[in-house]
Order: structure tokens, then sequence, then C-alpha cells
């Protein structure tokens, strides 16, 4: 095995990294999570949904204005696993490893971090790099491993995910196994994931061996 927790280096990154999820998180809270998806929109959209979605400005064009670039929403059908609307937004988005402009991660991390493989696979089937980085430079691999998604894991690895990847503070999937109970908890319960403590660490262990089998 080419890594190893004998040095403190490990659980240090790791509180480190949990600082810096919260801190994320705690503008995700704020601004645009949950987002509504699906076939519709929702009745009463917030401003952040509305930013996030495909542009839908009703007021008349202004015909003198260069041409505007649409944003397709991508990330929230990702996270929601909502697979129909994620194909359907993926044949005319374009770029499926488009980072969302709010808070620059890609669809395919998003569905990592809330365990929707088949989002996944949809992601990666329309041309996903599965090692495509986040603004903090993180991976899917990174989010998987952190919120204990051992299917996720398997199929970003069995995609040639890079296990050795390093955000931009050299956090790695492997150290990411290790943020405390106490960071991960306030992330799960900010994001609304239905995921305890016994289910996290549960599938934080599984996770283990697979990545430890891929840095031989």
């Amino acid at each position: 095995m080419s890594k190893t927790h004998s040095n403190d280096h490990a659980p240090r990154s790791a509180v480190h990294f949990g600082f810096q999820i919260l801190t994320t998180v705690a503008v995700i809270v704020a601004v645009a999570l949950p987002l509504g998806c699906g076939d519709g929109s929702p009745s009463n959209p917030s401003p952040s949904s509305a930013a996030l979605e495909t542009n839908t400005n009703t007021s008349p064009p202004d015909e003198t204005a260069s041409p505007s670039t649409e944003t397709i929403d991508i990330w929230t059908p990702a996270a929601m696993g909502e697979v129909a609307t994620l194909k359907a937004r993926l044949a005319t988005a374009g770029d499926p490893n488009a980072l969302d402009p709010t808070f620059g991660v890609s669809a395919l991390e998003w569905a990592a971090d809330f365990g929707k493989v088949d989002a996944m696979k949809a992601i990666l089937e329309a041309g996903g790099d599965v090692d495509v980085r986040s603004r903090e430079r993180g991976t899917p691999l990174i989010g998987a491993a952190f919120l204990g998604r051992p299917e996720c894991v398997r199929l970003l690895l069995e995609a040639g995910a890079d296990p050795k990847a390093m955000n931009k503070d050299g956090i790695t999937p492997l150290d990411a196994l290790d943020v405390p109970w106490e960071f991960t908890r306030e992330i799960i319960e900010f994001l609304e994931i239905p995921l305890d403590r016994d289910v996290l660490e549960t599938g934080r262990r599984s996770c283990r061996p697979l990545l430890e089998a891929a840095l031989k």
C-alpha cells in the first residue's frame, strides 16, 4: 500500500478539510439547496433556484444587446438522482463537465456526494470526466469517499478515477475517510442527506479497502 497513517498528517488534514466543507456548505444552504428540479418549475421558485436553472427571463428581448449564453442546470437533477431530467438536460447542455456557476462543483461530484449511482452513469456516458475538478480542485472520488459511498467509489475507480488525486490542500480520497463525525454531521444536516452516523461509518469502512487496493 503506498499510503500509511503512521503520522499525524492525515488527522490534521481531515480536520482542515472538515472546516473547509462546513464553510462551503453554509454558503450552499444560504443560497441554493435544496433546489427545485424535475419537468416543471417550482410554483414559487426562489431567486437562487431560478439563477441555476435555464434562463427563463420573460421580458421582451433587447435586440441591441449581445446574445446571452444560457445556463442549463444539470447539477440539481444530478444531486437529486432525477435521471430522466438529467439526461434531457445533458443532451442540450453541451458540457457534462461544466461546474455549477455558484459553487464550482461538477454534476458528477454532486451525484457522487448524494450517492446517485445511476445519475453518475448517465453523466459518464455523456462524456463526463471521471476526475473532473471542482473550483477547489476536489474530485468526485474525494466527495464519494468523504460521504461513505462505496458504490460510487467503486464506479469511479472502475471508470479510471485517480485514487491519488489531491485537492488544493493536499486532501486525498483516503484522507477524506478520516474527517471527524462532528464536521461530517453538520454537513449532512445542512444538505438534508438521509445518512446517519452508522450508515456513514459503515460506508467509509467499505470505501477504505477499495481505495487501498487501488493505491497498490
